[in-house]
């Protein structure tokens, strides 16, 4: 049986910060500790008690400092943009006691501090926890913040169990060997001994008091996720303690993911991402909620039918729908519509309503409010449909022929702004274009980007949205790094900037964006064939990037949308 005391919190006495533990709190853990029978599950053989690692950068930026009343601290993991997960033990007025915690606020007021790994720093953000949904069965908790944070990543629970024998890291501000209140985040590395019902022992680096709730996390395939959450320790290697042994125990959260969905889902608005990938497996459809939680990805030709090779995507979102379509081996444009509750309409082919046009091989799609609006590329020709109100369609309408030809066009986009217009962007060559079809149907002559816009670069992939009179425009270049810049509504153009930073360095071969609920989300695909989502906010500021997982195959296209529930 692994230890069942908890790794408790700290008591923080005083403005000296000097920290102690209640004495009956004490023995009453060395009595729990001598009664335990059954260690087995726990190494035999203490590890080097190191206390862990300083992080000195950001790379654990997701792991939070909890200040409970001035009177406790423990550690926790941002688990979306408005919640973090500890121990119910740091809440509990008997820590041994942790699923006795009654949900709503805080008995004391209770400050998180994330994505500061040096404390006596003003980096990161600060936000009171202003709700708690305990777990009824399990030393876990989730605690809703005051206001969403932004710019910090954070951590999705894992979709995996824990294997015995796995590597496995973590990250605390708890005590170390040698400091009794570190104002410094330490990471940890650990190996998992036993895997239970619920729980995971672990021995490695010591588990000390301040690091209860802590994230215990995997890396897998370049994406971070929580494992489990630390509740229970042995302490030894920690200051203070003559106990020799290493282990703890945590509680896992790959098996009540469901449930955290649920206790978070007081946050949720009515706006959803949808996302399609292309895959060398299929075609496949994740969604993303206001929370930042992502859905596992579904097999779309699996619920609307098999196309045939098929050869490009794209989607749109009218209300409460959200339309895919897709280009098939043989030419023709396939769509296909998913409701709210999940059901899909099956893929019909649009040849007869549009207009057959040889040579077709990629599509782009906005929603005008009403209805959509819809770019083809055959050869260098650009061509544009409208689906009307009642769900008919216009033909073909062919743009090149108005505007002229863009020899070597390769890709296209297409958004919509305020006031009707259709905003219809072109890669050609390296070269970048825009053109705007007004709400009387009228169109404004080829405009070259890279001359317009300051200094956009070499493109090789662009990607539309509209947001209010504004359009955001995310350029990639063809030796990597992307762009992003806005033409403002009286037709001026703001400098491109770098998200290199953000979404890296590596050739990007797709990109998308969407406005959804008054945002730009964007995501692209690399060429070493992953597929990386961030999000700008309406201030300007942009969320961390994440990397998309669950996918079958390799992507080579991904499409996002905005949707209403």
């Amino acid at each position: 049986m692994p230890p069942r005391v908890s790794a408790r919190c700290l008591l923080l006495i005083g403005s000296e910060r000097s920290v102690s533990i209640r004495p009956s709190r004490r023995a009453r853990a060395k009595a729990l500790l001598a009664s335990v029978a059954v260690v087995s599950a726990l190494t035999t053989t203490p590890a080097q008690a190191t206390g862990g690692d300083p992080v000195t950068n950001t790379s654990y930026a997701f792991t939070v400092k909890l200040d409970i009343g001035g009177k406790r601290a423990c550690t926790g993991t941002l688990l979306n943009n408005q919640w973090v997960i500890t121990a119910s033990s740091c809440f509990a007025d008997d820590p041994t006691q942790p699923t006795a915690l009654a949900a709503g606020a805080p008995k004391l007021k209770t400050t998180a501090v994330i994505g500061r790994t040096n404390l006596t720093g003003t980096a990161g953000q600060v936000r009171n926890v202003v709700d708690l949904v305990p777990h009824p069965e399990r030393d876990v908790v989730v605690g809703k913040l005051a206001s969403p944070v932004q710019t910090i990543g954070w951590l999705h629970p894992a979709t995996t169990s824990p294997t015995a024998g796995e590597a496995l890291l973590g990250a605390g501000y708890g005590r170390t060997k040698d400091t009794w209140v570190p104002d410094q985040l330490h990471q940890a590395s650990f190996t998992s001994t036993q895997v239970q019902d619920g729980l995971i022992s672990i021995d490695g680096t010591p588990v000390c008091q301040g690091d209860s709730g802590a994230p215990v996390f995997r890396q897998v395939d370049g994406r971070t996720e929580l494992v489990a959450v630390t509740t229970a320790s042995w302490q030894g290697g920690c200051l203070g303690e003559k106990e020799t042994r290493t282990g703890a125990v945590a509680a896992r959260v790959d098996d009540i993911r469901t449930w955290i969905r649920q206790a978070t889902a007081s946050t949720l608005n009515p706006w959803k991402t949808q996302a399609l990938t292309l895959t060398s497996s299929g075609l496949y459809h994740a969604m993303r909620d206001s929370n930042g939680d992502w859905t596992g990805f579904g097999d779309v030709q699996k619920a609307a039918g098999t196309i045939q090779s098929i050869s490009y995507t794209a989607d749109a979102g009218v209300r409460d729908i959200n339309y895919v379509f897709a280009v098939g081996g043989d030419g023709h444009v396939y769509e296909a519509s998913r409701r709210p509750t999940g059901g899909w309409a099956a893929f019909t082919d649009l040849t007869t309503a549009l207009g057959n046009k040889a040579g077709l091989t990629e599509v782009a799609v906005t929603s005008t409010g009403t209805g959509l609006a819809l770019i083809g590329l055959a050869g260098d020709r650009i061509y544009h449909a409208i689906q009307n109100e009642d769900l008919t369609w216009t033909k073909w309408g062919d743009v090149s022929n108005q505007l002229g030809v863009l020899t070597g066009a390769r890709q296209v986009t297409v958004a919509q702004t305020s006031g009707g217009q259709t905003h219809v962007g072109v890669i050609a060559g390296t070269k970048a274009y825009h053109a705007v079809r007004a709400s009387d149907g009228t169109w404004t002559d080829w405009g070259h980007i890279n001359q317009e816009a300051i200094t956009p670069g070499a493109a090789n992939g662009m990607a539309f949205a509209g947001i209010g009179g504004n359009l955001q425009v995310v350029l990639t270049n063809a030796t990597g790094g992307a762009r992003h810049g806005i033409r403002a509504s009286d037709g001026s153009w703001s400098a491109f900037g770098s998200l290199t930073s953000r979404l890296g360095s590596e050739t990007m071969t797709n990109v998308s964006a969407a406005a959804v609920d008054g945002e730009l989300q964007t995501a692209v695909v690399t060429n070493t064939g992953r597929i990386r989502h961030t999000l700008r906010h309406a201030d300007g500021k942009w969320d961390a990037t994440e990397q998309l997982t669950g996918y079958p195959g390799t992507p080579s296209l991904v499409s996002l949308t905005g949707s209403l529930s």
